[in-house]
């Protein structure tokens, strides 16, 4: 463990605290860290969001630097799951060819964000800002990926769309996530109304037996999903959409609308492998 005196760079005329900074190498050396750190305590990775949560009025009274920690860099390809490490940037994840295990996901993952973004931004930071125009979640979620977490309490995982509102106090590091590969996914993303709806499509299996998992978001809406069978109609998917599912820019009934005429071009953009 190495630790740090430091003052984070102004983002006022008036300086923040000084912040103790730690350097961990592993996941293990972090969780050490997270444990004797001051609190509260912020991780830091790429740091395309540090400073905006800190002009929301966050005060960290340290900082885990996670930049050397190479495991979380990891990918792992088994006959079960894709594992994918939470440091990876996005161009990292994308470019990488474990992902051709499941079609769609590469071509689908390259279309966030702007190129700056892409080389900096990380795959744990796009999830744990929980920000609801960060598109991740939204593909994330289509696949039933699920995230591992490590801190001071131990291991834990649970599925991407349940970070929302899961308190990570106890287990605040997200070490990486993993994408189930059993009926051979596919993925579609569907974006060209962004932000007013975005819609990834997954489907598992083939023939009549096909599943499909849709799920839809907004600018303002974190992303609801549903699973259906291959031949529902996509205007019986949609029938389920929540009644409040409307926000400041858009209705309920026109992304009912929308969501059903994306629905119609996915299932065609994917075809079928039988």
């Amino acid at each position: 463990m190495e630790v740090y005196a430091s003052g984070s760079i102004s983002v006022t005329q008036s300086d923040l605290p000084p912040v103790a900074l730690f350097r961990p190498a592993s996941v293990d050396d972090a969780i050490a860290d997270l444990a004797e750190a001051p609190a509260p305590a912020a991780i830091f990775a790429g740091g395309t969001d540090f400073f905006a949560w800190l002009r929301e009025g966050a005060t960290p009274a340290s900082l885990i630097w996670i930049d050397r920690i190479e495991e979380m860099k990891a990918v792992e390809q088994t006959a079960d799951a894709l594992v994918l490490g939470a440091r990876l940037t996005h161009d990292e994840a994308w470019q990488h060819p474990a992902l051709d295990a499941v079609p769609g996901l590469a071509a689908s993952w390259r279309k966030i964000a702007t190129v700056r973004i892409r080389r900096q931004a990380t795959l744990g930071g796009n999830l744990m800002a929980r920000r609801t125009r960060y598109e991740l979640s939204i593909l994330l979620t289509a696949l039933g990926a699920s995230a591992r977490f490590a801190g001071p309490a131990g291991v834990t995982e649970l599925p991407v769309d349940k970070i929302w509102d899961a308190d990570l106090s106890a287990h605040p590091l997200l070490v990486s996530v993993s994408i189930p590969l059993a009926g051979a996914p596919a993925i579609d993303y569907e974006r060209s109304l962004r932000p007013t709806v975005t819609q990834a499509l997954c489907r598992r299996g083939s023939g009549v037996d096909a599943t499909h998992r849709v799920v839809v978001a907004t600018e303002f809406l974190r992303p609801w999903w549903t699973d259906a069978a291959a031949a529902d109609a996509p205007e019986t998917v949609f029938a389920k959409l929540p009644d409040d599912f409307h926000d400041p820019a858009v209705g309920r009934s026109y992304v009912a609308k929308a969501g059903a005429a994306f629905l119609r071009r996915q299932i065609a953009r994917l075809g079928d492998p039988a």
